[in-house]
């Protein structure tokens, strides 16, 4: 009945990711245990942890959590279950300690705890709180959100934890189109023209201006579905395929005037996922509070005696360290060193140019922007206060996607010395911006925009992005569609060849294999007429194609191949992958195998890929890959080869090669 029924006994950190001032804490308690009963308690929180962890788009992110269980003993089991005429309940009266009770605002199941108690007791135990959880030990089933999230065990326990959890941690609204039930409620013709503060909900049906327009493709009908009488909820079953986002009528507790965005979601029915709507606004709400972890690797070099390599660290700094053929410029002779920053997000790549004078580096911000910072010569330091976005702080009108690829490449070494720069935003449109040195040319002087008037076919998620510049004039960027099948598009300074005076294609006729998820991609130009393309198949074989400007050699006139006759070892998944050509007839490709080893092939007119099988690119791995590691690979000369990858004991691993010196012949090490 109140406080006096019951005791806060302690509490447990289960789940520990860091510390809380760095973390998404979830509290959860409970209520209706007594204390002979704690350590079901312990086994329930567990069971719902276990569920709620290994489900999207949590499992995405779950070094952003930290989990505690606080054990709260009550003189009662149960909740109370009031016998009023709107509930039948069974009259049963429970002393716990945040008073438990089913019948909340008269609907049977909206099962409440006095929530300012609730908040309290969180506030002592984990201050820096994030969401605060109940499960009340009764097997009716019932629930609620508001500023706790209270659940049963009834049979749906976990499914109706992650209901109220989305509520009350992401301001998220139930789908469902009544309040008491179907042909219950004779108040729930229409509703009211507010737009709704959840992200969930609207009253907009119209594609240019309603809220997730961006998720909706141009074929898709708007509205979707509509009611076609008010006064009931809509019979019709999903008129289109299962996962298609759109507006369809009937949300919010309304028949009509009330869209959600698929036909289905698990906040509108449990035991189905959430739609795409939700697990964006979870994931963006947690995102921020991912560990970083060093998964991209950026290596450049900018004389044929220097080497300089970039990663994000897992203590949220962006990390450089160099190697110089000069006395004392080995890898171990000096220590590495954190750039001046600003928002690094959690799972940033990083990317870099090298021009014979300037040092580029990019990455993703928290905030939703590419950032940049640069060292010059003479003395080479990295701008201290000058990090900056690569367009005007208000021109990000679409925010780069969590973790997107990004792309950067030089084309010419004239006095303008362009950079341009290529990510994937939140519309799964790739965007680019461009700097110069001609008046008018800085990131500031002009808006980021995408590199197509249209993408028919959106890229994939997380794809990987490579962009090349075969010639000075000349542009052409790739990535992996969400067809399973590898795009292009291209730029050239001449007339009618911008970005949007054509439209992006598939880079061969057919894929007989399709690209793995979220493959990485690496595009080399040997020299000025010709390309290579690369990236991991869906059967873990690396898979290229080409295109040269000589007659019948097109994209189109022959067909992607696996770049070896066998993989003894499959490649890891969602691998990287780099590309080189250390001249102009030789090619070397480098991934990451399912056996923890970097492996690669290589070709040149003599020896074709299919000449010689893979093979790891060191003597000995004493730590695997990191899963997801980027891997980059550089040719200071054109007799030595230089790999990166991400380890995963967080630190960044090298090999090297030259003609006297095999890979085999020495093992791996960090730098």
């Amino acid at each position: 009945m109140s406080t006096v029924d019951g005791a806060v006994i302690g509490t447990t950190k289960i789940i520990d990711n860091g510390p809380a001032s760095a973390r998404w804490n979830l509290v959860i308690m409970g209520d209706g245990y007594k204390n002979t009963q704690l350590g079901q308690f312990a086994n329930d929180v567990r069971s719902f942890v276990n569920n709620f962890l290994g489900s999207g788009p949590f499992n995405r992110v779950p070094t952003a959590i930290n989990v505690y269980r606080v054990d709260v003993a009550s003189t009662d089991s149960g909740a109370d279950d009031p016998a009023t005429p709107t509930c039948e309940g069974t009259g049963a009266v429970a002393r716990t300690y945040f008073d438990a009770s089913f019948c909340g605002d008269g609907l049977p199941h909206l099962l409440v705890v006095k929530s300012r108690t609730a908040l309290a007791v969180a506030g002592n135990q984990v201050p820096e709180w994030n969401l605060v959880m109940v499960i009340v030990n009764t097997t009716k089933y019932g629930g609620s959100g508001g500023s706790v999230a209270v659940f049963s065990l009834a049979d749906r326990a976990t499914e109706i934890g992650l209901h109220e959890m989305c509520h009350t941690a992401f301001g998220l609204g139930d789908e469902y189109e009544f309040y008491r039930g179907c042909g219950r409620d004779t108040d729930r013709d229409r509703h009211p023209p507010i737009e709704p503060c959840e992200a969930n909900i609207t009253i907009d049906g119209n594609r240019t201006t309603n809220k997730w327009r961006d998720l909706i493709a141009a074929n898709t009908r708007m509205p979707t579905t509509q009611n076609a009488d008010c006064r009931f909820c809509d019979p019709q079953p999903n008129p289109v395929g299962a996962g298609t986002v759109g507006a369809f009528e009937g949300a919010h507790y309304y028949h009509c005037k009330a869209y959600r965005p698929q036909f289905t979601c698990r906040m509108r029915a449990l035991r189905n996922p959430w739609c795409a709507v939700c697990e964006r606004r979870i994931y963006q709400t947690l995102a921020p509070y991912v560990k970083p972890v060093v998964k991209r690797v950026a290596a450049v070099t900018r004389n044929s005696g220097r080497l300089d390599a970039f990663w994000a660290g897992r203590d949220a700094k962006l990390w450089t360290n160099w190697w110089d053929q000069a006395p004392g410029g080995g890898w171990k002779e000096h220590s590495p060193i954190d750039i001046p920053i600003r928002f690094l997000a959690p799972e940033t790549s990083v990317a870099a140019v090298a021009q014979k004078d300037r040092l580029d580096v990019f990455w993703e911000g928290r905030d939703g922007k590419i950032f940049n910072n640069w060292a010059q010569a003479p003395g080479w330091k990295w701008k201290p206060l000058m990090p900056v976005p690569i367009a005007h702080e208000l021109d990000f009108t679409v925010p780069p996607a969590p973790g997107t690829s990004i792309a950067a490449v030089v084309r010419t070494t004239d006095n303008w010395r362009p950079v341009d720069v290529f990510w994937t935003g939140t519309d799964c449109q790739i965007w680019s911006n461009r700097r110069t040195e001609a008046p008018g040319g800085d990131w500031s002087d002009h808006a980021p925009f995408p590199i197509a008037a249209e993408f028919s076919t959106l890229p994939a998620e997380r794809t990987g992005i490579a962009a090349v510049s075969r010639h000075s004039n000349r542009l052409d960027v790739f990535w992996a569609g969400s067809d399973g099948q590898i795009w292009s598009t291209w730029w050239e300074q001449a007339p009618d060849m911008g970005w949007r005076d054509h439209f992006p294609f598939p880079i061969a006729r057919a894929f007989s294999t399709l690209a793995a998820q979220r493959t990485g991609i690496a595009a080399v130009a040997r020299n000025s007429n010709h390309l290579d393309v690369f990236w991991a198949g869906s059967d873990g074989q690396i898979w290229s194609t080409w295109w040269d400007r000589a007659p019948d050699m097109g994209w189109r006139d022959h067909f992607p191949f696996p770049i070896a006759r066998a993989f003894s070892t499959l490649a890891a998944e969602r691998t990287g992958i780099a590309a080189v050509a250390r001249t102009s007839n030789h090619l070397d490709v480098f991934w990451a195998g399912r056996d923890g080893k970097i492996w690669t092939n290589w070709w040149t007119p003599g020896n074709d890929w299919k000449d010689h099988p893979p093979r790891p690119i060191a003597s000995q791995f004493s730590v695997p890959p990191a899963p997801d590691t980027g891997i980059a690979a550089v040719a200071r000369t054109s007799g030595n080869l230089d790999v990166f990858w991400t380890g995963t004991d967080g630190n960044v691993w090298t090999n090297w090669w030259t003609p006297g010196d095999d890979w085999k012949d020495h093992p791996a090490f960090t730098i």
